[in-house]
């Protein structure tokens, strides 16, 4: 992951912050970065792949 360069906030329940937060202390990291890794994962995992090349013989 590059430098944080830029800020976003959203608002959530105390429920889904606690949540956040113990599932973060399980894995030994900031929640934030939980965010940021899980978001990552996703939009990977959603977003067009770019098109390899085709390898003819």
């Amino acid at each position: 992951m590059s430098k944080t360069e830029t800020q976003i906030s959203c608002r959530t329940t105390w429920e889904f912050k606690n949540r956040l937060e113990a599932q973060a202390a399980r894995e030994r990291r900031s929640v934030s970065n939980l965010i940021l890794k899980v978001m990552e994962e996703y939009l990977d995992s959603v977003e067009p792949k770019a098109e390899q090349p085709s390898q003819e013989d």
